[in-house]
């Protein structure tokens, strides 16, 4: 594989209680404290929509996205840590000459924020968000477009994520795909390429 395709929460990063944080602070600002469920890291891959309709259902209101997201910038790294050897394993991706990317649904001004600081912005060729294009995962769009940008072919590359999201993105755009075992989201009925058991076997597929 030429590129990986990186899914960020979950995947690169141990995020889930930092969205917690934010979760649970604007659901007391909204007045609905009492919603805040037991874990999120369930909850967590579709972005900030997804988690407050899975949370909320129809009680959604479209304002509640933007308390979340004034609250989750305010404290984007308090516990944010990357997964024991992720560090490690990008940066033997890139001197073994692979390109890197991020896709994640999480918007892409924070995606930066955050890895930036985690050191780890820099081992990137290209950070992709949510906001990025008009479309997010599981669309395939986000990963084409990225391939695009940096002229490679689907087949030299491939999707690592921790969820059924970033797998039927793989699929559809035609890339490998490669579930990360060590993330939030539980690989029943999902068939990917790769189960990867721990980061260091990411390196298995460069």
């Amino acid at each position: 594989m030429r590129v990986f395709l990186f899914d960020l929460d979950g995947t690169l990063i141990d995020s889930a209680e930092d969205i917690a944080l934010s979760l649970r602070l604007t659901l007391e600002e909204i007045g609905k404290a009492n919603r805040m469920p037991p874990d999120v890291r369930a909850l967590v891959g579709g972005g900030i929509r997804v988690l407050l309709e899975k949370v909320l259902g129809e009680e959604f209101r479209e304002e509640y996205a933007e308390v979340f997201r004034r609250h989750y910038l305010s404290n984007p790294v308090v516990r944010t840590r990357p997964y024991e050897g992720i560090p490690e394993v990008l940066r033997e991706l890139r001197e073994r000459g692979r390109r890197l990317v991020v896709v994640t649904n999480k918007l892409e001004d924070l995606s930066k924020e955050i890895l930036r600081r985690l050191d780890l912005l820099d081992l990137f060729d290209l950070i992709v968000g949510g906001d990025t294009f008009p479309e997010k995962k599981p669309s395939p769009l986000p990963l084409l477009e990225a391939l695009r940008i940096l002229g490679e072919h689907p087949e030299n590359a491939v999707m690592v994520g921790d969820t059924s999201t970033d797998v039927h993105a793989g699929l559809s755009a035609g890339t490998r795909t490669a579930l990360a075992l060590w993330g939030y989201a539980k690989p029943d009925n999902l068939k990917p390429d790769f189960f990867l058991q721990r980061p260091l076997d990411i390196l298995s597929l460069a």
